[in-house]
């Protein structure tokens, strides 16, 4: 699956240059009444009934193509408890290499748009891709809560509503300079880099994400970040970026590139499981249901 999309999409990684030294402000964007400190900044907005809202989107980009191919775009809010993210209601949509049209309706149920509500610890998914699979009159299928799509490696790798992750990170700054406004405020894009068994050590996104921990080789691969942080100190913009070599199953270079936009922060929220009366258990799919089945499509099971 991942030779197929490479061979289709992308252009390598353009990183844009930093050339401000770390203690410049060139956006003079900081009031003397705001708060100095992101990651306090981040703590004040640990109130439940409050969030903030995500736009996200996710490429995987292959060593010597001309085209950058989207692969996966969320988009929704993340409703905060006491000590971070409690609840989450996002929505996403993904893409494959437009040229493969083959590829596409093959698999246009797997990567069909998809609404996932968290809350509690449990995930309702609502998605095309097993409803022909569901119980009559049934539409979310409940799963216990994950913090992450696993076996996504184009998610966020450096999440800035973690304070211990926000606060390692920001510890590498390499340069800053001026990221222009976004969420109606003006922003100081801090960049560097960290290590992948850094982040794993830190961050429980990446140790959800990797689902165990990486070989030494793997650990020592960088991820480059930019953080594009207002005046408020609030995180509007989040970027990372790795490369992971896939020479030998394939004959390129795979980068994953994620973008990552916040805005609205401190918007009231209160997200609800879903009707119990709309809700399935895995054990109740009909995993049997043929040739008109995704699973056994996927599968290769159907007639």
């Amino acid at each position: 699956m991942i030779a197929t999309l490479t061979g289709a999409a992308a252009v390598a990684l353009v990183v844009p240059a930093l050339v401000a030294p770390a203690n410049a402000d060139p956006a003079n964007t900081t009031p003397a009444s705001a708060p100095t400190d992101p990651v306090s900044a981040l703590r004040k907005q640990f109130r439940p009934g409050h969030g903030v809202k995500l736009g996200e989107q996710a490429k995987l980009i292959g060593e010597g193509k001309t085209e950058r191919v989207i692969f996966s775009r969320r988009g929704g809010v993340l409703e905060f408890g006491g000590k971070g993210v409690a609840a989450s209601d996002l929505t996403s949509t993904f893409s494959l290499p437009g040229t493969d049209r083959k590829l596409a309706e093959e698999f246009k149920d797997l990567f069909a748009p998809s609404r996932t509500i968290t809350v509690k610890g449990v995930s309702y998914t609502s998605s095309a891709f097993y409803a022909e699979a569901m119980p009559e009159g049934k539409k979310w299928l409940r799963t216990p809560a994950e913090p992450v799509s696993p076996g996504n490696p184009a998610q966020q790798m450096v999440n800035p509503l973690e304070p211990a992750t926000l606060k390692a990170v920001l510890a590498r700054t390499t340069a800053r300079r001026a990221g222009g406004t976004w969420d109606g405020t003006r922003t100081v894009v801090h960049s560097g880099t960290i290590t992948l068994g850094e982040l794993y050590r830190l961050s429980p996104t990446v140790r959800g994400l990797l689902g165990a921990k990486p070989s030494a080789k793997s650990a020592a691969l960088k991820v480059s970040w930019q953080l594009y942080i207002g005046s408020d100190q609030l995180v509007r913009r989040a970027v990372s970026s790795w490369t992971q070599s896939t020479r030998g199953l394939t004959s390129v270079d795979l980068t994953y590139l994620n973008d990552s936009r916040y805005s609205g922060w401190g918007v009231k929220s209160s997200i609800k499981a879903p009707p119990a009366a709309q809700v399935a258990d895995f054990d109740e799919l009909d995993l049997e249901g043929g040739n008109d089945d995704p699973f056994a499509r996927i599968l290769g099971t159907g007639n």
